[in-house]
């Protein structure tokens, strides 16, 4: 049986039907709202997360720079090894200061100066080439094992310098020579050392501001 109201007419119901959707959404929706003092919470919780988390996104920053700016020294090395034997002549890796920036490039035509067509990288910014100040290399020189005790450890990192490749791509210097990078005003974004051997062999190596040397390529 429909009740009266409902008698006259399907709009009497129709009418009552829509109120009491009406009702029921506006119960719910206040029910599901959040409060001020929970969203309070929510973003205290989100900031302490963010302050924690920036000192890490930061540092694993440094670390990609820093690693890649030793990379490509590694490569520009031995790119002039290689252009040394494709040419059958002696090739120089060039590494010249430019106001607070180091440039790095491969001499391939022998004029000093670095051309468009030569492969060259600037380093400067955050990461630089330092002369010194970093942990001591004794583990570097020692991991070389005896074969390396007749040779002198050359740093030519801080200063005008180059590194000539013969055509056979050896460095025939009786040294190994040291190009250390790092961050003058922050130790603790560490340091890297890129070796290049008497046989024109290039390595990568990787320390903490008071940790050991430990090669990574």
């Amino acid at each position: 049986m429909l009740s009266g109201s409902c008698l006259g007419g399907p709009d009497g119901c129709r009418s009552k039907m829509i109120l009491s959707t009406r009702f029921v959404s506006l119960r719910r929706s206040l029910r599901d709202g959040f409060s001020l003092v929970e969203l309070v919470l929510s973003l205290a919780v989100l900031l302490v997360i963010t302050t924690l988390a920036i000192p890490v996104v930061v540092r694993s920053l440094q670390n990609y720079q820093l690693n890649s700016t030793a990379s490509q020294l590694a490569g520009m090395l031995k790119y002039a090894k290689f252009d040394a034997i494709r040419q059958n002549t002696s090739v120089n890796c060039m590494i010249k200061q430019s106001g607070t920036n180091w440039i790095v490039w491969v001499d391939s035509n022998g004029n000093g100066q670095p051309d468009g067509a030569e492969p060259q990288m600037v380093i400067g910014g955050s990461f630089t080439l330092l002369s010194g100040g970093v942990p001591n290399t004794a583990s570097i020189t020692s991991t070389l094992g005896p074969g390396f005790s007749g040779y002198s450890w050359v740093v030519l990192s801080g200063s005008n310098a180059s590194i000539l490749y013969d055509q056979r791509g050896v460095i025939d210097a009786g040294a190994v020579y040291a190009l250390y990078l790092g961050n003058p005003n922050d130790p603790n974004a560490g340091y890297r050392c890129v070796i290049t051997m008497p046989s024109g062999a290039v390595q990568v190596w990787t320390a903490s501001s008071s940790g050991t040397w430990q090669r990574v390529s």
